[in-house]
């Protein structure tokens, strides 16, 4: 698996990129904001377009931190269809 962080974009940073041979992951990391929240952000900023050309189907992800709890309280796993 290749990982890579902060990833940029025309429109922002992406938090976590992963990338198998067969499936490629955005993943957008929240604390104490919810992972809808997350989802939103990978989805206004258009984040898969940045990696269109890969030809791989890509799986957004979205997570959110309770910094209180110290834990993940939500996620969001949305497979794009291509």
């Amino acid at each position: 698996m290749y990982t890579d962080v902060e990833v940029r974009t025309s429109q922002g940073r992406i938090d976590v990129v992963m990338r198998t041979p067969s499936t490629l992951y955005i993943i957008e990391l929240k604390l104490d904001k919810g992972a809808d929240t997350a989802m939103r952000q990978i989805d206004l900023k258009q984040y898969p377009e940045r990696f269109a050309l890969s030809n791989l189907p890509m799986v957004k992800v979205g997570i959110n931190f309770d910094s209180e709890r110290r834990t993940l309280t939500d996620w969001i796993i949305k497979r794009e269809n291509k």
